[in-house]
C-alpha cells in the first residue's frame, strides 16, 4: 500500500516517516489548510513552470576565456557544461571565476572549462516542486540548479527565476518599498 505526500503528492511506501521526494514528515498532522497560498503554490508548482530555457550550455573542452565571454555577452551567471549527448558534466559559475581563476585568469583563459567547473552538480527534474528546488539551493548554498529529464539537460532554475515568479504570481504579497 502507498501513502501520498500531502505536499508534493509523491507516492511513498506505507510506514515511511518522511517523503522520499520533498523530505516533509509524513507522520506530522500538518494539513494544507494550515499553509499559506504561497506555501501551497510552491509545494505544488513544478520547477518546469519557473525554469529558464535561456541558459548557456558549453562543451567540456571549451576554453575558460570563451565561456566567460559567452556569459558576459549574454548577461548570464553560469554555464552548464554538457557532453555531446546533452548529459550534464558540470556547472561553471561566476563564483568559479572569482574563487578559482581571479588572480591568474590571464594565464588560465585557454584552459578547458572542465578543469574549473564543479563536476556532477546537483540536478532536479522539471516536475519536482519549486519548494524542493529552493530547499536544495539553500541547503547546498548555490543559486542555480540544472534540470534534467532522463539524464539530459532541459533547463535551469535560479533563485532569480523563483523570485520573479513569486513577484508576478503574488504581487499583493510583496510590500511596496517607499524610498524617502
Amino acid at each position: 500500500m502507498s501513502v501520498f505526500c500531502p505536499f508534493c503528492n509523491h507516492e511513498n511506501l506505507e510506514g515511511t516517516d518522511n517523503c522520499a521526494r520533498c523530505f516533509v514528515s509524513l507522520t506530522d498532522r500538518i494539513s494544507l489548510q494550515e499553509q499559506s497560498e504561497i506555501e501551497i503554490d510552491l509545494l505544488r508548482r513544478p520547477l518546469g513552470d519557473v525554469m529558464s530555457d535561456d541558459y548557456v550550455a558549453v562543451p567540456p573542452h571549451m576554453s575558460v576565456g570563451d565561456v566567460v565571454r559567452r556569459l558576459n555577452d549574454n548577461g548570464h551567471h553560469c554555464a552548464i557544461v554538457v557532453e555531446k549527448d546533452q548529459s550534464i558534466a558540470g556547472i561553471f559559475t561566476e563564483r568559479d571565476v572569482l574563487y578559482k581563476l581571479a588572480d591568474h585568469f590571464d594565464k588560465r583563459a585557454s584552459a578547458p572549462v572542465c578543469e574549473y567547473m564543479t563536476p556532477r552538480p546537483e540536478t532536479l527534474q522539471a516536475g519536482d516542486p519549486v519548494a524542493f528546488g529552493l530547499n536544495r539551493m539553500m541547503a547546498g548554498g548555490y543559486r542555480h540548479i540544472p534540470l534534467e529529464n532522463q539524464g539530459k539537460l532541459v533547463g535551469l532554475v535560479s533563485v532569480r527565476n523563483v523570485l520573479s515568479y513569486l513577484v508576478n504570481r503574488f504581487p499583493d504579497a510583496i510590500p511596496s518599498l517607499v524610498i524617502a
